[in-house]
């Protein structure tokens, strides 16, 4: 709570500086907060998400799953998956010794630093092996770039109705039951597994 605290304040701080630098600049004053989207139909307290947005906070998390698809694409790479007799060495011997010092520093770090918020990961590689850790920094650009939003949102929108479908399966059988019905085979519930 301390930390939000502290974080609140230096977010209200940079604001009223700008505020200031604005004004002192003769341009017009900056709106309190921004108006919410005309599309915006639910509310939300958004210092409930340290004063960030839902938007970037899925925006913050896409991008610790894009690093973490970098991060396997490039082992994949160093260890010649997909190479199919191409140039590229294999990165591990049959006895599963390493000839390679990349793949070395990179598993070293998959299996000891933590993701983090993917940047920190990379900045971590990147003291160790500055080659590699831009390797990343490609492949989590390019997949980012590649990547179907539109197909997520298919996704989201199906897992969300069928989880809300089973929590409320769920929710109307433990009614049921709770009126003195068993639960059993003669309840009227049916299971509409999806």
């Amino acid at each position: 709570l301390a930390g939000d605290l502290a974080a609140t304040l230096r977010a209200d701080a940079f604001v009223l500086r700008a505020r200031a630098r604005w004004r002192r600049a003769g341009l017009p004053r900056l709106p309190c907060r921004s108006p919410p989207p005309p599309a915006a139909k639910l509310f939300y307290d958004a210092n409930a998400l340290g004063g960030d947005s839902a938007e970037l906070k899925g925006a913050q998390q896409l991008k610790r799953l894009f690093t973490y698809v970098a991060i396997r694409v490039v082992q994949g790479h160093i260890e010649g998956i997909g190479n199919d007799g191409g140039f590229a060495p294999q990165a591990t011997g049959w006895d599963g010794s390493s000839n390679c010092p990349d793949y070395d520093v990179l598993r070293w770090h998959m299996e000891n630093v933590p993701l983090g918020d993917g940047d920190e990961w990379i900045s971590a590689l990147m003291k160790e092996n500055p080659t590699v850790a831009l390797r990343i920094l490609e492949a989590r650009k390019a997949y980012a770039a590649e990547f179907d939003y539109r197909a997520m949102r298919e996704c989201v929108d199906e897992v969300i109705g069928e989880g809300n479908v089973r929590l409320m399966q769920e929710h109307m059988a433990a009614s049921l039951r709770g009126r003195g019905n068993d639960g059993g085979e003669d309840d009227g519930i049916e299971d509409r597994s999806f």
